[in-house]
């Protein structure tokens, strides 16, 4: 269970060597078309969507997970591809960024930013991380909630990124 949660049940997603829990309430959905085109154009592949809610269009709560193989590149490099291909086209302002590292001392890179789906429609306040163990492989999360940046929805965030393993 992720550290400092007591009454919520998780599940565990482990895929291309990357390994999270998220919360047991939340269903996985089709990649939506247009989002996989945008990571595809960006260098990733979309490995897995999850919301909290109905459908990609009525939720409260989404993640997308996302990888890429960055061997002849950089952290900085796929951050900065998927900024420009993806984060942008949805994002409703320039995101703020911040380099960081996660709790298992990964290299990461965080865009937050107001943005409108591009296949929800929703607007959303959206987190994204990318992050590498090795400089090797990339992956990228986007967190996007319609409630806005809420302390509870930053907790969910971090609860998950908290819970990243890269094998």
């Amino acid at each position: 269970m992720v550290s400092g949660c007591t009454n919520v049940n998780y599940k565990t997603f482990d895929k291309a060597g990357l390994s999270l829990q998220y919360p047991g309430n939340w269903t996985e959905i089709s990649s939506p078309a247009t989002d996989q085109k945008l990571a595809n154009q960006s260098g990733f592949n979309i490995i897995g969507v999850f919301i909290d809610g109905k459908s990609i269009d009525n939720y409260s709560f989404i993640m997308e997970i996302g990888v890429c193989n960055i061997t002849n590149s950089s952290l900085t490099a796929a951050a900065d591809n998927l900024n420009n291909n993806y984060i942008i086209k949805e994002a409703n302002q320039a995101p703020f960024v911040n380099r960081t590292s996660l709790k298992n001392g990964y290299d990461a890179i965080v865009y937050t930013y107001n943005a409108t789906g591009v296949s929800s429609r929703l607007t959303v306040f959206a987190s994204t991380y990318v992050f590498t163990k090795d400089n090797k492989t990339a992956y990228y999360i986007i967190f996007a909630t319609p409630s806005n940046n809420t302390a509870e929805s930053q907790k969910v965030i971090q609860n998950i990124v908290d819970s990243i393993t890269i094998k």
